[in-house]
């Protein structure tokens, strides 16, 4: 009988330490260090509970959860079990490679959806006259960007910040138009500096598709261009945003990439006033295509990354007209690209100092009616059907005297699209302070980084922020 009982306890301390092991799924046990999911997803360096939940995706939420492509979610959101995967285990994978979060905001791939990231950015702010220049980051009288700016911007409250870049004179000769290993680091850079103020990020090609009137001044080096042809532009973009998209590949979503900018054959730039031929349409959606294409096939956290593509000249009736969404390779990660400055008369040159109905001497056809139809359209057309829509720039230049039509424009303009799922991102271009034509500063470039007009400022972010209808807007 003595030594029946230690046998006896071997055998049941066994028998109890299978029975712990198995969860019905296929082994994952309840500490957490070792998950091994129903079909076979065997995650050893993954699921490591104690409120760091690591997914072999990459989803990773305000309760410390940490995947493998670093994606944290800014707004908090966590799985439907609070602090790790929502199987009946509460530490295994709910599929075999994804996070299930409680609201929805991610597909089975990881990655946040598009409408989820459109939503989340709210309202964003332009790095303009910078990187997009083709002499390069100060060549158009702003100083070089610093942290402090970006800190500054995500203070404002603002929620993405597009990062225009210029790529040429940047890059090398045909066959493989090598970026200039500098710029494209000192592009990361400012790409870092936004993320680390947590906002989300866009870069693209900026001015490389920029139409240059015929002999006038280049202020940059444009080949991106209809009259080049499409074969002949074809290569030079997909080698640089195979380029781009290698060096980002293992970057968040918190990081866009956007195909191109206004381009256009320098005619027809809005399909109100015309329409361009059906192969100037051809062109962009062509390369709009390629785009998509290159970016998916570099692998990484690009397979799943949102992307932005605009229609010719980031037209809203181009857009309605002869707009093509790209084949994709996974859902709901497409986004379009319009830009707003109409009247440019008001908008950009400030010759018109007044606007909206009930204003002397406003444009008329252009005030708040033309306004509610435009987004009312781009609602419509695109957002209704799941392709949610950025205004990717938009703003009004001061004038001296007429700050009031400004800040009723600007606040008109924001409601509007916001109002409507669109999500609008201000065009600054620092610079100088004056008054008329492209005068957009909004924050200043220097430290401290004042904000030069806080009543437009405070109607923008009012716009995005309190709910209130639009008609109850003051005039001025």
């Amino acid at each position: 009988m003595t030594h029946i009982f230690p046998r006896l306890l071997i055998v049941m301390l066994l028998l109890l330490t299978a029975c712990g092991t198995d969860n019905g799924e296929g082994g994952s046990n309840t500490t957490g260090d070792s998950d091994s999911d129903s079909d076979g997803d065997n995650d050893s360096d993954s699921d490591s509970d104690s409120d760091g939940d690591s997914d072999s995706d990459g989803d990773s939420d305000s309760d410390g959860d940490s995947d493998s492509d670093g994606d944290s979610d800014s707004d908090g959101d966590s799985d439907s079990d609070s602090d790790s995967d929502s199987d009946s285990d509460s530490d295994s994978d709910s599929d075999s490679d994804s996070d299930s979060d409680s609201d929805g905001d991610s597909d089975s791939d990881g990655g946040k959806t598009a409408e989820k990231i459109v939503a989340e950015m709210k309202i964003g702010w332009n790095l303009g006259n910078t990187l997009d220049s083709g002499g390069g980051e100060t060549a158009w009288g702003n100083p070089r960007v610093t942290q402090g700016l970006l800190d500054r911007v995500a203070d404002e409250n603002f929620g993405v910040v597009r990062i225009p870049v210029t790529w040429s004179p940047q890059f090398g000769s045909a066959p493989n138009f090598t970026i200039d290993e500098g710029w494209m680091n000192r592009v990361e850079e400012i790409v870092n500096y936004a993320l680390d103020a947590n906002m989300y990020a866009i870069i693209n090609l900026h001015h490389d598709g920029a139409y240059v009137e015929p002999n006038s001044d280049p202020w940059d080096v444009p080949w991106l261009l209809f009259e080049n042809g499409y074969d002949n532009v074809k290569d030079n973009f997909v080698a640089l945003w195979q380029q781009i998209a290698d060096r980002f590949k293992d970057y968040d979503h918190h990081l866009l990439f956007e195909s191109m900018n206004e381009v256009h054959e320098g005619k027809y730039y809005d399909c109100d006033w015309g329409s361009p031929e059906q192969a100037m349409f051809d062109f962009v959606n062509n390369l709009n295509q390629d785009f998509v294409n290159t970016v998916r096939a570099s692998g990484g956290n690009n397979i799943s990354r949102a992307l932005v593509v605009p229609g010719y000249n980031t037209s809203i009736g181009c857009a309605i007209e002869g707009f093509n969404l790209p084949t994709d390779t996974v859902a709901d990660r497409l986004i379009l690209s319009v830009h707003y400055y109409s009247p440019w008369e008001f908008a950009i040159k400030g010759e018109i100092p007044s606007w909206g109905a009930s204003s002397p001497d406003s444009l008329s056809g252009f005030n708040e009616d033309y306004v509610d139809s435009q987004f009312e359209s781009l609602k419509s057309t695109f957002v209704n059907n799941g392709l949610p829509v950025i205004m990717g720039e938009y703003g009004a230049v001061h004038v001296d005297g007429r700050e009031n039509y400004r800040r009723y424009y600007m606040e008109y303009v924001t409601k509007a699209a916001h109002d409507r799922g669109i999500t609008p991102i201000y065009w600054d271009n620092g610079g100088e302070l004056g008054s008329g034509n492209d005068k957009f500063q909004l924050i200043g470039r220097n430290d401290p980084y004042p904000v030069q007009y806080p009543d437009i400022l405070a109607a923008m972010m009012r716009a995005v922020t309190s709910d209130y209808s639009i008609n109850d807007i003051e005039t001025p």
